[in-house]
């Protein structure tokens, strides 16, 4: 037992020394990470995600109506949030929808809204590119629907007309065309007269903002493991024959390097605290704004959170000393712990959220430990309500299960070398 608890004490000592200098590359890491983030989000912002297509419209003569009723439907919300109609000749439309400028062109005959009320119904043509693009395309299936809701409105127009005249009711007919457009119009502009409105989320319980912050804890504890290699490689061959002849078994040493390696964790996580109170101290309006889009009501107590946050801890822990237990090198465990934690956070929905994902891809991912870590983080933020049943249970299994299977390579590696 003697040499056992000096063996601890030895690698606890040599964690201490050389933590400042595993902090210094988890702070390289972090600059990295966190620049690579705010430059995707800045970019975000400079590039709105919604589609928005230029659509030439040319009014052939000089109608006020027609134009008047373009200007209207160029303020609707539904038209506005995709296209951008711009007023052009008609020469100068099929020239610019040659080159690529215009995703469609709208070509308007003369006295369209006067031949629509009158029944003559003047045709709109509509020209597109011969490769249309995916907003062309986009544009065009909704013109095709628009045209149908036309033809239905037409088809009900006439046919209360001839009912109309069937019996005799045509002094009733204004009011039944009337009628008629009023359903149309609460249809087509109105949708919440047909339709129920649900919020419907693709980080599941989680806020975008709370998905992404989870996952970026978790992507910088398993990351930070690449640091973490002098505390916790296994031994060399024959200073582990030695260990054990002096009654310090493999399963002792792959213990003592599992809780170096978390205490390095809980340090980094505790480095981590002292500089969010910084920025409380020192930025309290910017702190109270990141706290207000982050935090969710009926969060943890702090009891509750920093059990939860020891747990990640464990785990990530844990898949450290498995991948170094499988590796011979220092090169090849820096690089499994890179690549596996990338592949992991990918395939768990860290980086595209898992309802955008393949079937397959998320089926895989909700397998995976990573997955019940962002859970896990995300419930520091969201609470209890968070999809966080179960994570408790499936972190201590993950976290046994990764360090049975350390010892087991160690034993292996043992009995190779032997």
């Amino acid at each position: 037992m003697k040499y056992r608890m000096r063996y601890l004490y030895a690698e606890l000592k040599k964690t201490v020394r050389i933590f400042p200098l595993m902090l210094f590359s988890a702070m390289i890491l972090v600059l990295l990470t966190g620049g690579a983030a705010f430059g995707a989000a800045r970019r975000m912002e400079r590039e709105p995600l919604a589609v928005s297509v230029d659509i030439g419209v040319v009014v052939r003569g000089d109608d006020r109506i027609t134009r008047l009723a373009l200007v209207y439907v160029e303020n609707m919300e539904s038209a506005a949030k995709l296209c951008r109609f711009v007023q052009v000749s008609e020469e100068d439309g099929r020239h610019m929808l040659a080159e690529g400028k215009l995703a469609a062109l709208v070509v308007l005959p003369e006295e369209l809204v006067e031949g629509i009320m009158d029944g003559r119904n003047p045709s709109v043509d509509v020209l597109f590119p011969r490769d249309a693009r995916l907003e062309a395309m986009l544009f065009r299936e909704l013109a095709e629907a628009g045209e149908g809701l036309l033809r239905v409105a037409q088809a009900q127009i006439y046919g209360a007309g001839d009912t109309a005249v069937q019996y005799g009711l045509t002094d009733e007919l204004s009011v039944m065309e009337a009628e008629i457009d009023s359903f149309n119009l609460a249809f087509a502009l109105d949708r919440l007269v047909l339709y129920d409105e649900e919020r419907v989320s693709a980080t599941g319980r989680l806020s975008v903002a709370q998905h992404y912050a989870a996952s970026g804890i978790v992507l910088f504890l398993l990351l930070s493991g690449m640091a973490a290699y002098s505390v916790m490689q296994p031994e060399p061959a024959a200073f582990r024959r030695q260990l054990m002849r002096a009654g310090v078994g493999g399963l002792w040493q792959n213990l003592c390097r599992w809780l170096c390696g978390f205490l390095y964790l809980l340090c980094l996580a505790g480095v981590l605290c002292v500089v969010w109170w910084g920025i409380r101290l020192c930025a309290p309006e910017a702190a109270m704004r990141l706290q207000e889009i982050l935090m969710s009501a009926g969060r943890r107590g702090i009891g509750g959170r920093i059990g939860m946050l020891l747990l990640v801890l464990a785990a990530a822990a844990s898949f450290h000393c498995m991948i170094y237990s499988a590796s011979g090198s220092r090169t090849s465990g820096i690089l499994l712990v890179f690549l596996l934690s990338i592949a992991a956070v990918y395939l768990s929905g860290g980086f595209v959220p898992p309802a955008f994902l393949p079937g397959a891809v998320r089926t895989v991912g909700e397998a995976l430990p990573v997955s019940w870590m962002i859970r896990a983080c995300g419930s520091l933020f969201a609470g209890y309500g968070a999809g966080t049943e179960g994570c408790t249970a499936w972190l201590c299994l993950y976290a046994v299960v990764f360090e049975s299977a350390a010892c087991g390579l160690e034993r292996l590696r043992s009995r190779h070398s032997g």
